[in-house]
């Protein structure tokens, strides 16, 4: 398989769990994309996938790391290190003893070597998978704030448990003073790297905002390749490449008002880039993970195992992830690690740090970064000690996505009803002044301002099942109206077939499926670059076809305009508490109807780009707002949904009436 089909493969399967997460909303998103994994591995060439775990580490890993880093609150973390490094040096050494001895007595035959090495792939935590798990409950600040930190710098002292163990198992030398020489080296060495080099790239960045010429061209690639370009450093010295690019991006947190100097434009770009950047490797990572799966289930079954039956396996992957979390409780308990909090919640803190030690990106890179062969044999146990890891890291996200929710409740929201009126509000009013400024005709100008501010006074949920009921009705009561008209000669059976075959077009074209929709986006977009090219070539034989079309168009408005009133009577009629949403994007819906065919080519032309124009700088205005930290994601979620809807409406008529 060719890379360039990988990496579209991967990135597909990435925002459909991404669709998918938004509607399975009893799993958590990891859950979502193992499962995506591991229907993927049905595909040719993702089947028998094995990870190279070199590659992955500095592709995927890194630059979640370097994130990771980024957005992690300095200040904080300066009041909690000695806590952090107790959990991420302590505790993670601690673990790696205690669980690779146990391991040892658990796996018969299995070298005291290769028992710390699984020992060490399975204590490292993940960030990205805690906040998956926990992304809609509310957790207290001081477990989550601890758990972060924590899966900052543990990875490091995983990685280099790891290698000390497979050093001594190849060689047969275990020196204690050596160990904590290399792990000391390793361990500081990498921040000391990410450090240096973090900074110099800091130091350009602010030289290229001296010089203005700060452009996101510019800057975002920088931005970049710096995870890459420091990882590959550190390793090239032998230090650690995770603690460098984390220690990069806690330089760049640092320095994030100074680099606040640079254009909005650019760090606009730059924020969005690396969200939809990190979002899909987060996604690589867990759907990876599910793909891998089947391989070291094959591999075992095939390939034979050292370690009796799989279900022996499993066994003690259990045994293992419960030994984990029980060290990981006493540790807290017995204040080896310090947590600043309230006496009544010390004990639900303590098991929060305990059931949400979840294991993910590393200790997967990890496994796989076995060798397949030693001394032209087969490594022993590689195929147990994987599908343990595995098995480690499918618990440790199950169980804390079965007893959180029965622990703590829901996360509430960080908005109110006013931050809604009052952001939508000023939206609006930001997209009127576009809409004015672009200074197209006065009575096009205001129809168009007129329509954005009937949309100030409502919050809108509409739920599609209900909204396309309500809809059925309308529609029903339009071919009664239609009909009626019929019957009272105000309109021939002709003009009626006509309007009918418009209605068909609008109820099946609203009834469009996720991918339908999708397309139709993408026609809508061609269609819009098209529209001009199209009217310059037409042809004089056209002409004829222009005014057949422009005359039945006629037609439909005449009788858009008798129906439209009654239309708006009955929702008006209909309207109630529990479906004001629906009746509202209804009546939009119709409202933009009435207007495209009230309206000649000319004027929706000219409302056409306005409109555009509007959506756009709605959509900025949500952009700038969330980069100044003056509303929440939740939020801006929710303003786009809105900007979304308003899109919908105009587009669907958009194409009807085209």
């Amino acid at each position: 398989m060719s890379v360039v089909f990988f990496i579209l493969i991967l990135i597909t399967a990435a925002t459909l769990s991404n669709v998918l997460d938004s509607k399975i909303e009893f799993l958590p998103r990891a859950i979502v994309q193992i499962l995506i994994g591991l229907a993927l591995s049905l595909v040719p060439g993702f089947n028998h996938f094995n990870l190279n775990p070199e590659l992955f580490m500095l592709a995927i890993i890194a630059p979640l790391m370097y994130y990771d880093g980024m957005n992690t609150n300095i200040n904080k973390l300066k009041l909690t290190l000695g806590n952090t490094f107790s959990l991420a040096i302590g505790l993670a050494i601690t673990t790696i003893i205690l669980v690779g001895y146990l391991g040892y007595t658990l796996l018969p035959g299995i070298p005291l070597a290769l028992a710390f090495a699984l020992a060490s792939i399975i204590t490292p935590t993940d960030a990205v998978a805690v906040s998956s798990v926990t992304e809609n409950l509310e957790i207290p600040n001081e477990a989550m704030l601890s758990l972060k930190n924590e899966s900052l710098f543990n990875d490091a002292s995983g990685i280099v448990a790891f290698d000390l163990a497979l050093t001594a198992f190849n060689t047969g030398q275990f020196s204690p003073l050596m160990s904590i020489l290399n792990y000391l080296y390793v361990f500081f060495g990498g921040l000391l790297v990410g450090w240096i080099i973090g900074w110099l790239f800091i130091r350009l960045q602010l030289l290229l905002i001296e010089t203005n010429i700060d452009n996101p061209n510019v800057v975002v690639p920088i931005n970049i390749i710096k995870p890459f370009a420091i990882y590959l450093i550190a390793e090239e010295f032998g230090a650690s490449g995770i603690l460098a690019v984390v220690a990069a991006g806690l330089i760049q947190s640092t320095q994030s008002k100074s680099l606040r100097l640079t254009s909005t434009k650019t760090q606009v770009v730059s924020k969005t880039t690396f969200e939809i950047f990190t979002n899909l490797m987060n996604g690589f990572v867990f759907i990876l993970l599910g793909v891998s799966l089947p391989t070291v289930i094959y591999d075992i079954t095939n390939n034979g195992r050292e370690v009796g039956s799989m279900g022996y396996l499993i066994l003690i992957g259990i045994l293992l992830y419960i030994a984990m979390i029980i060290i990981r409780y006493l540790w807290v308990t017995f204040r080896l690690a310090s947590i600043r909090i309230r006496p009544e919640a010390q004990s639900l803190n303590r098991f929060l740090i305990a059931i949400n030690g979840i294991h993910g990106t590393i200790t997967l890179s990890m496994a796989f970064s076995i060798p397949l062969l030693l001394k032209g044999a087969d490594f022993p146990f590689r195929n147990d000690i994987i599908f343990i890891a595995a098995t480690v890291i499918v618990l440790s996200l199950i169980v804390p996505s079965v007893i959180l929710p029965l622990m703590l409740p829901s996360k509430s929201l960080s908005y109110s009803l006013d931050d809604i009126a009052k952001y939508r509000q000023q939206m609006i009013n930001y997209a009127v002044k576009g809409v004015v400024e672009a200074g197209e005709d006065p009575v096009e100008t205001q129809a168009v301002v007129a329509t954005l501010r009937s949309q100030q006074s409502t919050i809108r949920h509409p739920k599609r099942w209900k909204t396309f009921r309500i809809l059925e009705k309308c529609f029903n009561l339009e071919e009664d109206i239609l009909q009626n008209m019929v019957d009272n000669d105000e309109i021939t059976e002709k003009q009626q077939t006509l309007y009918q075959k418009m209605t068909l077009i609008q109820s099946s074209q609203l009834r469009q499926s996720f991918f339908q929709s999708l397309m139709h986006r993408v026609k809508y977009s061609i269609i819009k670059m098209t529209h001009h090219l199209k009217r310059r070539l037409k042809s004089v034989d056209q002409q004829k076809l222009k005014k057949t079309i422009l005359s039945a168009r006629d037609d439909i408005a005449k009788i858009e305009d008798q129906i439209s009133p009654q239309i708006f009577a009955y929702l008006k009629k209909t309207l109630a508490d529990d479906n004001h949403a629906e009746i509202h994007w209804i009546e939009g819906y119709y409202r933009e109807r009435h207007r495209r065919f009230q309206n000649n080519e000319r004027t929706n032309e000219i409302q056409e780009e306005l409109f555009i124009n509007a959506f756009q700088n709605e959509y900025n205005f949500i952009q700038n707002q969330l980069n100044k930290n003056m509303i929440s994601r939740e939020l801006a979620s929710l303003l786009y949904e809105q900007v979304s809807n308003d899109e919908w409406i105009y587009m669907q008529n958009d194409s009807i009436y085209n």
